[in-house]
């Protein structure tokens, strides 16, 4: 009977595996009718002596051995009729469940490995600026050391490369599934110091993250490093041939525990997730990690977001939200009369949308955020304005300091529109005022970050000759303006910038 399984198994051609099943129900038959006589035996015995006990003990056993045989002979049955199957349809056994996906022989769990090398040419038109993506907050001042070096430079490199490996094992279908996900590039370092020796950058984590559970049924766990619910760059359809992170829309990428369940066409999602205060004083920024003059910042609770999104055939709706609390502590001082403590609540709210027409051959997108405190979860905030402290200021004792929130408010507007087929276009334009507290008017040290407005935009051709290739050519343009001009007398700085690429993915 093994040697059987064992055959309609190793060899399932669709013409022996028929015959391998039509055995196999003879075998199932003759052990059903076995059992149905060893359990009469049992019956009859149950009312002999002592000896018909032992008797009745006896077929017990082979009644429960061969029921287990009959079913391993139904199981292997129905294995070898799914072979059969996939052999006349000629379906790869090691098919995974996902597109795209290999399954691991002898497992459920399916993978794939994913990923591309890119490599990108940069040249600049304005100010020297050595980044090899746009930070519009940070953008060279049209004055100064950095102002006066015009035309820029050029520039090839192939940091933003990435690998990507997804691995899902299904569990049961009211559970769902167990996800694992991790995705790494090269953009940890951009030291151009290292330029000199091997062009080597240091390996990014971006994503490393678990997900567990069934979003349509009782919903979905996910925990580990992943976009923020707040995000909106993940709802993005347009492209980019630079690496830029889109001006004017949130792409943080922390650590979270997230929850998410499906209503139909309606997703709701929460997540606690990595907090990291950040305040500015005259003297620097300071972070959980470092002093920049005014202490250290604290925050005592996880950040939380939120968000529903509403996905249509042509279109879809968000509605996002997060907040948190951003602390600063100067308790640490030596001088008493510099101790303080101080905290505040920031927010953030945003709105997101798009619409596809013509076939889906356009796409329309436009997101906005609001929020004091916003902070980091908007790019076009500098690093470090979620709060802003008068500490360190002239006449500001330490009973007298305080924190105050940043309100940033950002809108873009973009679109995406297929030529052909392999050939599209995309342009976007994205704008961002920001408002703080008078006292930062007196800023001196970090004056020059301090921005009052910022605007961006770009336009895109992306042409794949096969589907694996991408050559694009982009032109981009950014502007930031100060809230007061810096030492220099400079009001702000403006970058202008031709990027091509080739894309190679797998």
């Amino acid at each position: 009977m093994s040697a059987l399984v064992g055959w309609a198994l190793l060899y399932p051609s669709p013409a022996h595996a028929e015959e391998s099943l039509d055995d196999l129900k003879k075998a199932l038959r003759r052990l059903q009718t076995r059992v149905q006589s060893l359990e009469a035996a049992k019956q009859t015995e149950a009312h002999s002596d002592r000896a018909g006990t032992n008797l009745a003990k006896l077929a017990q056993k082979e009644a429960e051995e061969a029921r287990a045989h009959a079913e391993q002979a139904r199981l292997q049955a129905e294995a070898a009729r799914a072979k059969a199957q996939a052999a006349q349809s000629g379906a790869d056994p090691l098919q995974g469940s996902f597109p795209g996906s290999m399954r691991v022989p002898g497992s459920s769990t399916s993978f794939k490995i994913s990923g591309y090398a890119k490599v990108h040419a940069y040249g600049d038109l304005g100010p020297r600026n050595r980044s090899d993506n746009i930070a519009v907050p940070s953008l060279p001042l049209s004055g100064g050391p950095k102002g006066l070096q015009t035309p820029g430079d050029v520039a090839v490199g192939a940091r933003w490369s990435r690998v990507a490996l997804d691995a899902r094992t299904p569990i049961s279908e009211s559970f769902g599934a167990a996800r694992t996900y991790f995705e790494v590039d090269w953009a940890g370092q951009s030291d151009p110091t290292s330029q000199t020796t091997a062009s080597s950058f240091t390996t990014r984590l971006r994503l490393a993250f678990g997900e567990f559970g069934n979003t349509d049924g009782w919903g979905s766990v996910v925990a580990g490093q992943t976009y923020s619910v707040f995000s909106d760059c993940t709802l993005n359809p347009l492209r980019s041939v630079s690496d830029w992170t889109t001006p004017g829309t949130s792409a943080v990428r922390q650590a979270a525990i997230q929850y998410r369940k499906s209503y139909g066409a309606t997703t709701f999602s929460v997540g606690l997730e990595n907090t990291y205060s950040d305040v500015t004083s005259t003297a620097g920024t300071s972070y959980p990690d470092s002093n920049g003059g005014a202490g250290f910042t604290l925050s005592s609770v996880p950040d939380g977001a939120a968000s529903v999104i509403w996905r249509g055939d042509n279109a879809f709706f968000a509605l996002r939200g997060m907040v948190r609390n951003i602390g600063i502590n100067n308790e640490a001082a030596s001088a008493l009369a510099q101790r303080y403590h101080a905290s505040t609540i920031g927010y953030g709210v945003g709105a997101t949308g798009g619409l596809n027409l013509l076939d889906n051959r356009l796409a329309l997108f436009a997101t906005a955020n609001y929020g004091p405190g916003i902070g980091r979860y908007l790019i076009t905030v500098s690093q470090g304005f979620g709060a802003v402290t008068n500490f360190g200021l002239p006449g500001v004792t330490s009973q007298a300091a305080q924190i105050d929130t940043v309100t940033a408010t950002a809108g873009l507007v973009g679109l995406q529109y297929k030529l052909l087929p392999n050939l599209q276009a995309n342009a976007l334009i994205t704008a961002t005022s920001l408002s703080y507290p008078s006292y930062v008017t007196q800023f001196t040290t970090t004056s020059s970050a301090i921005n009052s407005s910022l605007w961006a935009t770009s336009v895109n051709l992306i042409y794949s000759p096969v589907p694996s290739v991408d050559l694009g050519l982009e032109y981009l343009h950014g502007s930031r303006t100060l809230v007061v001009p810096d030492a220099n007398g400079v009001r702000g700085g403006t970058a202008d910038r031709i990027h091509s690429m080739i894309l190679v993915r797998f």
